[in-house]
């Protein structure tokens, strides 16, 4: 890590670090790591000989002041002797690279981290609380990481305990009487949550599919967890070592059902806790004299506590975690979040292979172990309650998957090569699961490196546009493991990977080039020392995908929203909702697509709440930085002729009426339209009229006795009671505000920008006013658009409806500040308030609680290597409100989630710049976001994440607060990132440093010359903006389309490159100035920032709205310099 613990927890409050000597050892007192002073010796002894070095051009003067200094160290001398004078003709970066391998020798081996073990009288209280369950308790000493509870009757874990927090457990618990809840079997009434008896899965609990090995027939299933009682309990307690640190017990007799042919698998279950590690083993080993057996499907059952039924928020917040996988091979791991996104971090590992322990054949890539494979939800196996507060359980990590390959995921590609392994006559192989802990999320890679796992950086993200030429691969390997030849992509070709010079041992860079569009998989290869280590080699999987350039993305989906997506208001309809933007069905029409017009589900046709306003939404969002002057014509058609119902209009035939309330959907029922078989409701949509008329005709109640999203009444949809449902109409208004008042001569015809802008506000208070103590309390999908029309209305002088607006947001701010964790909805638990709220707490300055929103987000949306896991937030039951595909519950791959999270991510990034991870973070999700757009141009609401499906959804869904969560974050970001040197995400970078080189080589790459002149070129599908960290400043361009900024850090100057939109051409850009910066470094403010354009020979024109005014032509864009005055601060490095 480039930065200590005391110093990452200081930047996240805004402070400056005390000091920034935390690069090789942690500054906790408490972790500080043997020897440190000595090493912070020697480390500066070198630093000083490669000062001097450097300076006289001479690599020979190392070991000259090496030799002068640091003689009683041995490892400093043989560092001396290993540095001989090198040639004299070595360049800098030679040198600056040799450097770089002297520090290696000295980097201290990293050490896996151990909490300090909370107050005695906590641990007993713990202990006592698993002998009342029937656990034997491990661990829980002094210098022990974890305090784990193993089932006496079985050999499972059912407490999984930081030493620090022994009455916390990771694992669902197995019994609290606090959560009444249904499970399956348990009758009508609720009852107390208890898992002792048989059909639930425990930390440990195995599932196999086996057959007679040389057989071509199929599988046969066989598991410890048996659905019919009693429980499958072993033959004997386990037991319990003297040292109170493992367990054994023999669990053969939990295997069930008796295997079909031979003797049968004996099976022992091993739980160890060792320091810093606890250890999960289980020997399988086959009894079988004659007849060997072939595992084509293994399993780990991990049921971490993740289920929120029963549960209130502040529940959820005290006993809950999230768990994420990654699909690594031997590198992945599972982990484990506490759901406030606090630490301690609990990271899940394959167990360490023993080359001695490979079963089968030779071929290990026919046989061996690859560690985790696939992820694989417990489908009706466990007794669970499973509704919509219950993600899923999980069985690890499939570590082999080849019977689930050819059965229930044939007709998925897998996210691993699926393998097998054969246990031959009488022998045996163990499988098992390590844990380990990391201080927090941003320190899961610290942990992993010092658990002896590589760590892969993708930069930006796994997920590339195959116009990137920047991309990178960092691999960052524990002391002895090395890279092993160059990855393999599969599909072949899809990736070029190419080495950049100048990596150490401990850190190798790859530049990549996309060349295919669709998933890829890169395999790379490790060694562990010498070819004689019996660890042999590691294989790990980098998970990417590869999609077609943003803004042609983005712009196809236009094209097909406006003509297959395009309702005309031609009478038609009997609902009234044309003219307008539908939801579309992409598997319509031979794959090319159709209107969603026939649906049931009221949501998702009725041009309200997230589906059914997702269309004219997301089409709204692009005209803020992808215009075109027929789509903002359609936008227009719709506001004035559906949307806004106005003084005279009828408000049964609109969403909105005069009072500015927005009803809950245009899709309805009633009377007329059921008791007339040949009236206009069958002739339009006959599918709807059969399905309303089955239940509306023998309703007793007269109406509303269809399933709750169905067929709704006339009276029911009329309600606006809503608060979800105002800011996606508020966004529709603004964003025609912002094309009338920026771009020139203005797209609009029939309204001019302040009309627009006074309706966005007045929605926006009528949110408040319909809403009232119900909905409007909770943070709203895109509510942080009323920030912006907030800031637009004090712009414009709306002073007055801009004061109301902001009293009605202190009314709601004084509810957030009182509730314990404020991120709720109308469910107990939800992903869906903090875009909301974290964008209000920083415009109000409270820091702190902004941070502890974030952190919330950090427990569910992670970064790893794997394009769908990483920063796809955590939604998993949209698919039965919204989806077309309908498994139940299932995780969802960059639904809106993702990016709406991101702005929470994104703007506390603009705010700490110095927080790396959530660039990393919110630069996944926006990436991912646009690969739920199909070739046709259809979007999917997201992707299916159950791995016998792996696919885009059909319908588009509620994917408009996707697109809006997308264009609020969506930016080039260029930022400074030890040790990866000057980054750029959703972005190319090319550094010009001032002695000339570039970043051709990853040892130049590490150094962030703030002398450096830095050319960025945007990638993201809307050019409007820039995020300029060594000057804290965001530049955002309205009514053009950035191509190029020029950034030079010492000289405080911005050159910005600025076109003609294609699709709207105005004579002229707006450009706005923002410095969010907040972490103490003090960059120059705006008004330290002149502007002009073409070579500075003409100052911008006056000011628009806050912003400056800058002249554009066609065919060659226009350079405007931004130049911060010498009175302004220094930029920060």
């Amino acid at each position: 890590s480039s930065t200590g613990w005391r110093e990452r927890m200081q930047n996240r409050r805004g402070q400056r670090p005390e000091t920034a000597s935390s690069y090789f050892v942690p500054q906790d007192d408490k972790q500080r790591a043997p020897g440190a002073a000595v090493c912070s010796r020697r480390l500066l002894l070198l630093v000083l000989a490669a000062a001097t070095a450097l300076l006289l051009q001479s690599s020979s003067t190392i070991a000259t002041t090496l030799s002068s200094s640091s003689s009683s160290s041995s490892s400093a001398k043989s560092v001396m002797a290993a540095t001989t004078t090198p040639p004299a003709e070595r360049t800098v970066d030679d040198r600056l690279a040799h450097v770089e391998t002297l520090l290696e020798e000295l980097r201290p081996e990293p050490r896996l981290w151990t909490p300090a073990l909370a107050p005695q009288a906590e641990v007993a209280k713990a202990k006592a609380e698993h002998a009342s369950l029937g656990l034997l308790s491990l661990g829980g000493r002094a210098g022990d990481a974890f305090l784990v509870g193993v089932r006496a009757s079985t050999g499972t874990v059912d407490a999984v305990s930081p030493a620090s927090h022994p009455s916390f457990s990771y694992t669902m618990p197995l019994k609290d009487a606090s959560v009444k809840l249904h499970w399956a079997d348990s009758g009508r009434v609720p009852l107390p949550l208890d898992r002792t008896a048989q059909g639930f899965h425990h930390l440990g609990d195995l599932t196999l599919r086996v057959r007679k090995a040389g057989s071509a027939g199929g599988y046969s299933t066989h598991s410890t967890v048996s659905r019919k009682p009693p429980l499958a309990t072993a033959a004997a307690e386990a037991t319990l070592a003297r040292d109170g640190l493992s367990s054994s017990v023999d669990a053969s007799r939990c295997l069930t059902p008796p295997l079909p042919f031979g003797r049968g698998l004996a099976l022992r279950r091993e739980v160890r806790v060792a320091g810093a590690e606890a250890t999960l083993s289980l020997t399988i080993t086959n009894s079988d004299p004659t007849s060997g057996v072939e595992i084509g499907g293994l399993g780990l059952s991990v049921p971490f506590n993740q289920m929120f039924t029963g549960r209130s928020l502040p529940q959820v917040a005290q006993r809950c975690s999230f768990t994420e996988v990654y699909l690594g091979g031997e590198a992945g791991y599972v982990q484990v979040t506490r759901t406030t996104g606090e630490g301690p971090v609990l990271l899940v590992l394959p167990l360490r292979r023993d080359r001695r322990e490979d079963v089968g054949a030779e071929n290990r890539s026919a046989s061996g172990w690859r560690g985790f494979e696939g992820w694989r939800p417990l489908k009706q196996e466990d007794r669970a309650n499973y509704d919509w507060m219950h993600e899923m359980l999980y069985e690890v990590v499939v570590v082999h998957s080849e019977a689930y390959a050819r059965a229930e995921w044939r007709g998925a590609a897998p996210w691993a090569p699926p393998s097998s392994a054969t246990l031959p006559p009488g022998g045996s192989a163990t499988y098992g699961l390590r844990m380990i802990l990391a201080r927090d999320v941003e320190s899961v890679g610290e942990a992993l490196l010092a658990a002896g796992v590589p760590v892969a950086t993708p930069l930006p993200a796994a997920t590339l546009h195959a116009d990137m030429t920047d991309a990178r691969l960092h691999l960052s390997t524990p002391k002895g493991l090395e890279v092993v030849g160059s990855p393999r992509s599969d599909p072949p070709g899809c990736l070029e990977a190419a080495p950049l010079s100048g990596g150490t041992a401990a850190a190798h860079a790859l530049r990549l080039r996309p060349v295919a569009v669709g998933r890829c998989r890169l395999t790379l290869r490790y060694r562990w020392g010498p070819a004689a280590d019996r660890r042999g080699e590691l294989l790990q999987f980098v998970h990417y995908n590869l999609l077609e350039p943003a803004a042609a993305l983005l712009q196809r989906h236009g094209d097909f929203a406006s003509t297959v997506g395009w309702l005309p208001g031609n009478g038609s309809d009997p609902w009234h909702r044309g003219p307008g933007y539908m939801g579309t069905d992409a598997d319509a029409d031979g794959g090319r697509g159709g209107a969603l017009l026939y649906d049931p589900r009221v949501f998702m046709a009725g041009h309200s709440d997230e589906s059914g306003a997702s269309a004219p939404l997301a089409m709204s969002v692009k005209q803020l930085g992808l215009p075109s002057d027929a789509e903002v014509g359609k936008l227009e058609e719709y506001v004035h002729e559906t949307l806004w119902a106005g003084a005279s209009g009828r408000r049964s035939s609109f969403l909105q009426g005069a009072d500015h309330s927005v009803r809950l959907s245009m899709l309805y029922w009633n009377d007329a339209m059921d008791k007339d078989p040949s009236g206009p409701a069958r002739r339009a949509l006959p599918a709807l009229y059969d399905h309303c008329h089955k239940c509306w005709a023998s309703c007793k109640k007269g109406r509303d006795c269809c399933y709750w999203m169905h067929c709704w009444s006339e009276e029911h949809s009329l309600e606006t009671w809503r608060a979800y449902n105002y800011p996606h109409v508020t966004v529709g208004y603004w964003s025609l505000y912002r094309v009338a008042r920026h771009i020139s001569p203005p797209p609009t015809k029939r309204a001019g920008w302040r009309w627009y802008l006074e309706q966005a506000g007045r929605t926006a208070v009528a949110m408040h006013t319909f809403g009232g103590r119900g909905t409007s309390q909770w943070g709203l999908m895109v509510g942080s658009i009323f920030v912006a029309v907030l800031a637009d209305l004090r712009r414009e002088g709306l002073t007055a409806l801009a004061d109301e607006l902001e009293a009605i947001k202190e009314r709601r701010m004084r509810k957030w500040m009182s509730m314990l964790f404020p991120y709720g909805s109308e469910f107990p638990w939800d992903s869906t308030g903090h875009e909301e709220i974290h964008s209000w707490l920083l415009h109000d300055g409270k820091v702190a609680d902004a941070n502890k929103t974030v952190q919330a987000v950090l427990a569910y949306s992670t970064v790893v290597p794997h394009w769908a896991y990483c920063g796809s937030a955590r939604r998993y039951w949209d698919f039965t409100i919204n989806g077309k595909t309908q498994w139940g519950n299932e995780r969802e791959f960059h639904h809106y989630g993702a990016t709406l999270n991101a702005v929470a991510v994104l703007d506390s990034f603009r705010a700490f710049p110095e927080r790396h991870y959530l660039l990393r973070l919110g630069a996944c999700a926006l990436l991912g976001h646009l690969s739920n757009i199909h070739p046709s141009g259809a979007y999917s609401m997201a992707w299916h994440g159950d791995p016998g499906l792996l696919r885009r959804d059909g319908f588009s869904g509620d994917y408009g607060p996707g697109v809006y969560g997308y264009w609020r974050s969506a930016a080039a970001y260029v930022a400074c990132m030890p040790p990866f040197g000057w980054s750029c995400f959703l972005c190319d970078l090319a550094v010009e440093g001032e002695a000339g080189g570039g970043a051709a080589s990853a040892s130049a790459a590490k150094a962030c010359d703030a002398g450096a002149n830095l050319r960025v070129t945007p990638r993201d599908a809307f050019g409007r903006r820039a995020y300029l960290a060594p000057l804290g400043l965001t530049v955002t361009v309205e009514g053009g389309r950035l191509v190029e900024v020029e950034l030079q850090p010492r000289g405080r100057r911005a050159v910005l490159r600025v076109a003609v939109h294609e699709r709207a051409r105005s004579s002229e850009a707006s450009v706005f100035l923002e410095v969010e910066r907040r972490d103490g470094r003090a960059p120059a403010p705006t008004s330290a920032y002149s502007c002009a354009y073409d070579e500075a020979a003409y100052p911008c024109s006056g000011r628009k709205a806050g912003a400056f005014v800058v002249p554009l032509r066609v065919g060659e864009p226009t350079r405007v310099i931004l130049q911060a005055s010498a009175s302004g601060s220094a930029p920060a490095s």
